[in-house]
């Protein structure tokens, strides 16, 4: 699989993300929407990418917030897994998070 492929495919389910400590997930005072604060800039988050950062405290595994969201969301563990690997992806690549072994 190239590094150029759309969709990243962890090595596997026992890696913990973990927020940087140059990010902090916040809730907008104006907006009451959660933000992820970063030097750069500020990030929009949905109520999923929210959720999935609380659980990104390098303590859960991915399989465990994966288990942990699908007990929240009405949706297929497929689709689940997909979202949750894209936004991982999206801030490993903008250097927000890490992923522990």
């Amino acid at each position: 699989m190239s590094h150029h492929s759309q969709h990243w495919v962890p090595p596997s389910d026992h890696l913990r993300p973990c927020l940087l400590p140059r990010a902090r997930l916040e809730i907008d005072r104006l907006s009451s929407q959660p933000i992820l604060l970063y030097p750069e800039g500020v990030l929009m988050l949905n109520e999923t990418a929210a959720a999935i950062l609380q659980l990104c405290n390098g303590e859960h595994t991915l399989a465990e917030i994966l288990r942990e969201l699908a007990s929240r969301y009405e949706a297929s563990p497929e689709q689940l897994q997909r979202d949750v690997y894209e936004c991982l992806c999206s801030l490993r690549d903008q250097n927000l998070i890490a992923l522990l072994e």
